[in-house]
């Protein structure tokens, strides 16, 4: 997307404080970088109004209030992505990105959270606070709940057009109907709007989305979280939709014209030291986790207390080293810091209540009597395990800490067990959150403490969910073990089955990767790739059109279904290929190149876009330089001429061109069997004769053979890119329902999820979103 920038305000009042607030938190440095990020992120806010809008109404000279409405109307194009990484910081950029906002002519500002009343209020209360010192007016749903009308006339109206409003609000559909309501009774709300909608994968999708795919959208409704907020947006005035999510996949999946689809990116920068994410547990032997034998959760999954008959000390041995790791490193941490201070262990291994129940039983029985093993008020030989299962911890920590004799944690540790005690937070909870006491605490739960929870001082955690399909979006949010804890980070650790840590880490790797990608050029993310681990899945299916979605698969042959063909098409680009490929001659050989040549010889090889076909020209370029990010700097080049060229006729062959395409499975073979880690470009030379149905044109056409690689490449296929819109000869056809079933049944992506261990999540625990 190429603009004009329009000048935008950058030190205005609120911002300033934010920034000097944030500099006694996070240091100089980190503040200037978290306000660089804002501006970047209002520049394109204010571009892309400018864009849809017109000029005058956003930025520096900008008067805040709206000249050209096109209120009621669903505006395409006007939607950001904030792209930041789990527990990383994302909603004090949201906030630093509304106080610079504010400076450049918006007013009316939306912010929507999870389902989730508690996240809520943390939520409405940050703002409130550092929005205070010269921001807008925050308010949030529980303010206009009662009195909708009340509210839009004495507290709305006065400042929308002054300072601006700030409105916050669950995605609960009560709550966002009296959000529309207040917007619709309101007379004074016709100024430029930002709506935030974090989590903007999660609710706020279509989950009928598969379902119109197949029936029609006039016999299936949309989603209702969905539909209220598009009423929402039609009921603004010019507004920018702005998606913040650290796991965008189904976002990046939606095709271009639809309503959630990001046209710019803010990809958040990487945190620095003090955060602790995918690199610290993730990377190849890390210190900070621990696996654990997978039948070890299995077990504990088991119903009615089964693992711990009669109510004895029997536990799972990684359970129990967990729990001592985290009793003696909160003793160290006692120790030498703040004994008021904050500490927690995180039990994530189902988000079914019984077992969370049960859990609770195992751990409180293990608390107990490991409580009178240590102050020798049981036998001899309780003592005696338990000194040994505590040495085992004092090991594991001191790969990491420099502890202090385990006597004095052993110690201290027979004065403050007895009263830790582990505290189950789901739906049967009153409370629907932690309520932490000062020093240990021990939480177990699913849901709840899942997506956007923040576990305050978490030291230890110990997980075990285990979808039989895994979601790489959901999975990643469950990283409840990433943040900013620098100070715990010497005694933190993840116990995990092996096979969950490969997954967590191949998520990490593949996150990191589209990262990367969309860094370099984010305002061109209508062609950036999903990335995907081999046995994963990148999102729900449900929010998914399966029809529109194409995936590059290691070790697969692509090709282009409708190459250009004609004389006037390719006859400039044949003389350029002539000369680029006159030095490879051998018609078996295959050789290696830059994969920067591979890419620059395809750009003379252009094709149309075909419905349901994977190669894409600007797809194909994307995921050449996709390896590059990878390491992948070679590739191979295989020119077939033969003595005539290939001379296939047309006549015989249907376009857009399927089957085997161009080349012969004998040309594949040879660099599938031997060039398995970098990609191959097979390219056939075609004579192009009149009598076979061509144009009396030579020509190229290519074959590319991708690398065996440990990730898909996935993208929505409905993108219709500006440029090329009006030139092509579009050829398409309608999808009836045996090819919708058939596609769907051969692409295992779209497998609807029929296990109850994958969760998509709700306020009820283990009950899926039902619209």
């Amino acid at each position: 997307m190429v603009m004009n920038k329009i000048l935008i305000n950058t030190d205005g009042y609120c911002i300033g404080k934010i920034v000097e607030r944030e500099t006694k938190k996070i240091g100089e440095k980190a503040a200037q970088q978290l306000k660089k990020t804002a501006l970047e992120i209002v520049q394109n806010c204010v571009d892309v109004y400018t864009k849809n809008f017109g000029e005058g109404d956003v930025g520096a000279t900008g008067t805040g209030t709206v000249s050209n409405s096109k209120k009621g109307q669903t505006v395409y194009g006007t939607n950001g992505l904030i792209y930041g990484r789990v527990q990383s910081g994302k909603t004090i950029t949201t906030i630093a990105t509304l106080a610079i906002a504010q400076d450049n002519g918006f007013r009316c500002f939306i912010v929507l959270t999870s389902d989730n009343t508690w996240l809520g209020k943390q939520t409405a209360s940050r703002f409130n606070n550092l929005l205070k010192k010269g921001g807008p007016v925050v308010f949030d749903w529980e303010d206009w709940k009662k009195h909708p009308q009340d509210f839009a006339e004495s507290k709305f109206s006065p400042y929308i057009k002054d300072t601006g409003v700030v409105l916050v609000s669950t995605k609960n559909s009560k709550n966002l109907d009296n959000l529309l309501q207040v917007l619709n009774l309101s007379k004074d709300s016709n100024v430029p709007t930002l709506i935030f909608d974090d989590e903007a994968d999660n609710a706020s999708l279509n989950t009928n989305e598969a379902k119109q795919a197949k029936k029609g959208k006039n016999i299936v409704s949309d989603s209702t979280i969905f539909d209220k907020i598009g009423k929402i947006r039609r009921e603004v005035a010019n507004h920018i939709y702005l998606q913040i999510t650290a796991t965008p996949q189904s976002l990046l999946l939606q095709s271009l014209g639809h309503p959630c689809s990001p046209v710019f990116c803010a990809a958040l920068p990487k945190p620095g030291d003090s955060y602790m994410g995918g690199d610290l547990f993730f990377r190849k032997n890390s210190s900070y986790c621990c696996t654990v034998d997978s039948e070890e959760i299995n077990q504990l999954k088991k119903q009615e207390g089964n693992i711990n008959p009669g109510n004895n000390w029997n536990i799972p041995p990684g359970l129990r080293l967990a729990l001592c790791c985290f009793f003696l490193g909160s003793m160290y941490k006692m120790q030498s810091g703040d004994e008021d201070a904050i500490y927690s262990f995180l039990a994530h291994i189902c988000y079914k209540q019984d077992n969370h129940s049960n859990l609770e039983k195992i751990i409180n029985n293990f608390v107990i009597e490991l409580d009178k093993a240590i102050r020798e008020k049981s036998s001899a030989t309780k003592h005696k395990e338990a000194q040994k299962w505590l040495n085992e911890a004092y090991k594991e920590l001191s790969k990491t800490a420099n502890l202090p004799p385990i006597e004095n944690l052993i110690e201290e540790l027979r004065h403050q067990v007895k009263s830790t005690l582990a505290k189950v937070i789901n739906a049967n909870n009153p409370d629907k959150q932690p309520n932490y006491d000062p020093g240990m605490n021990i939480l177990i739960g699913g849901n709840r403490l899942g997506r956007g929870v923040t576990i305050e001082g978490l030291m230890i955690t110990y997980y075990g969910r285990d979808a039989k399909q895994k979601i790489m979006d959901t999975v990643h949010q469950h990283a409840r073990m990433y943040g900013y804890r620098q100070q715990l980070k010497d005694v933190t650790r993840l116990f995990l089955p092996e096979h969950i840590l490969e997954d967590f880490g191949s998520i990490h790797e593949a996150d990191e990767g589209m990262r990367q990608a969309i860094g370099e050029d984010p305002s061109n993310i209508k062609v950036k790739p999903v990335w995907v681990g081999k046995t994963l899945k990148p999102t729900r299916s449900n929010v998914l059109n399966p029809k529109e979605i194409v995936a590059f698969t290691p070790g697969s042959a692509i090709f282009p279904r409708d190459p250009f063909w004609k004389a006037s098409e390719v006859r400039k680009n044949t003389e350029n290929l002539d000369k680029l490929l006159d030095k490879y001659k051998g018609d078996e050989e295959y050789y290696e190149v830059e994969i920067d040549f591979l890419a620059e010889i395809l750009k003379y090889m252009p094709s149309r876009e075909c419905e349901g076909s994977s190669w894409e020209d600007r797809r194909i370029q994307e995921v050449l330089e996709q390896m590059k990010v990878e390491g992948i700097k070679k590739g191979r080049l295989n020119i077939r001429r033969g003595r005539k060229g290939l001379g296939l006729d047309l006549s015989n062959k249907p376009r857009p061109w399927q089957g085997s395409g161009f080349s012969q499975s004998k040309w594949i073979s040879k660099p599938r069997e031997q060039y398995t880690e970098i990609p191959t470009l097979l390219v056939m030379y075609e004579k192009g004769e009149k009598k076979k149905d061509w144009d009396n044109e030579p020509l190229y056409l290519p074959t590319l053979i991708l690398p065996k690689h440990k990730f898909v490449f996935m993208f929505n296929s409905s993108q219709v890119f500006e440029e090329f819109e009006d030139e092509l000869d579009w050829q398409t056809e309608e999808i009836n329902e045996q090819e919708w079933l058939y596609a769907a049944a051969t692409n295992p992506v779209f497998d609807f999820l029929k296990d109850p261990e994958e969760d998509i999540y709700t306020l009820k625990d283990g009950k899926p979103f039902t619209y």
